[in-house]
């Protein structure tokens, strides 16, 4: 169970749990500054009691019952500066985290929402956009190839469908690497990089509220005090605190929000721009005497995009590596259980590292997919030039051009 199996058509959900998340922070808050200003109210009060008091004129006798009385009072000072100290603490420890907490998860959102952006907006350009513009090019360029056929001239409806044949046999070549890399990367963001965000987030959701958890326990801490009636409240609200578990806090969030996993359309060649070309193979590369340049700069092209991409994922693995092994360590080396909440921005980052070295593994699939397409046609035809592009299939007869006279 997690959010990258099972919540990956529940963005909204996500969204509004962030939402609710956020309000019931800043409710905390506004309690926990409360209970600072009411526990600094009340040290006062305690203290210019005390102080009081002792400016009354003393006994000209010592009794036991002044005694008494001067001990209680002796101790209700020192509980005064307790009071004082405990909300002191508690202003500059648990509510001061509470409030980067809060900064944090509004980052976390905004983060999330962006990267999801960005996921969704490349896997729909790479698999549906890009691939309807050379649709509607390819289309265009078989009618021109077509209607170059049957000009009446016929060496210069030669040229003329010779630039269009081309034309068309270049794109056809783009479309059938523009199809292959759109089923990697629908295929890389179905299986890997929309559930590595999803299951980045409920990581970064467990890490914040295992901090909620520790500020609440610091909370606890701070501002218990030892008689039976108090102890007694903190006992229930320790024991309320010590329910939470990061690991199965959002089970059932998950279980309201379980989305079923929708089909979807595979990307595959669309055969139906065969339907006006000349014997056109469907995701087959096209090497011929108006290709082989072309194919030999894409792969050229190609290679160098892979090298570049595969460098800047190692240098974005080496950089995520080395922050979650300095996360660990500031983790190991924690003095008090809320410098957890120190570490969220480092781990949004390495969040957002990871993020950029999954992006990276899906367009280094993308392009050795495509790389070698172009190298196994490549290799297969390197042993011979490259041959004249087929014939074409003439629907109409070709009028020759008349013969001038001797």
């Amino acid at each position: 169970m997690g959010f990258g199996r099972d919540l990956r058509n529940s963005h909204e959900g996500l969204l509004k749990l962030q939402d609710w998340e956020l309000k019931l922070l800043e409710t905390v808050k506004r309690f926990m500054t409360l209970r600072v200003k009411s526990d600094k109210e009340y040290a006062a009060l305690l203290l210019s009691m005390t102080q009081q008091t002792e400016k009354q004129e003393a006994a000209d006798y010592v009794s036991t019952v002044s005694k008494s009385w001067s001990q209680v009072i002796r101790q209700t000072e020192a509980l005064g500066r307790v009071m004082r100290s405990h909300a002191d603490d508690l202003n500059s420890g648990p509510l001061h985290r509470l409030a980067t907490l809060i900064r944090d998860k509004q980052q976390v959102k905004k983060s999330y929402q962006s990267l999801h952006q960005q996921l969704e907006s490349h896997n729909h350009k790479v698999t549906r956009s890009d691939l309807d513009k050379l649709k509607v090019t390819y289309r265009q360029l078989s009618r021109d190839a077509n209607n170059a056929k049957k000009s009446r001239e016929a060496e210069r409806a030669r040229e003329r469908y010779d630039k269009a044949t081309a034309k068309l046999h270049n794109l056809h070549n783009q479309y059938v690497l523009a199809v292959c890399g759109a089923r990697t990367q629908q295929d890389e963001h179905r299986r890997h990089a929309a559930p590595a965000l999803l299951d980045a987030l409920q990581r970064m959701q467990e890490d914040m509220t295992l901090a909620l958890k520790s500020i609440l326990e610091e909370y606890c801490e701070i501002s218990s005090l030892l008689t039976e009636e108090i102890v007694k409240v903190h006992q229930e609200i320790s024991a309320a605190v010590e329910q939470i578990d990061p690991l199965a806090e959002y089970q059932h969030f998950i279980e309201a929000y379980r989305s079923q996993e929708t089909p979807e359309t595979g990307v595959e060649f669309d055969a139906s721009l065969l339907e006006e070309t000349d014997n056109l193979p469907a995701n087959e590369i096209l090497w011929n005497t108006l290709t082989a340049d072309s194919l030999q700069a894409m792969l050229s092209s190609a290679t160098e995009e892979l090298v570049l991409t595969q460098q800047n994922l190692r240098t974005k693995e080496a950089l995520a590596e080395d922050l979650d092994t300095k996360i660990q360590t500031s983790q190991q080396s924690a003095e008090r259980k809320s410098d957890c909440v120190l570490l969220l921005s480092q781990k949004l980052s390495l969040l957002e590292l990871h993020h950029a070295v999954q992006s990276l593994r899906g367009s280094e699939a993308r392009l050795a997919s495509q790389k070698a397409l172009l190298d196994a046609k490549m290799a297969a035809a390197a042993a011979s030039p490259p041959p004249p592009p087929p014939p074409p299939h003439c629907h109409t007869r070709m009028t020759p051009a008349p013969s001038a006279p001797p």
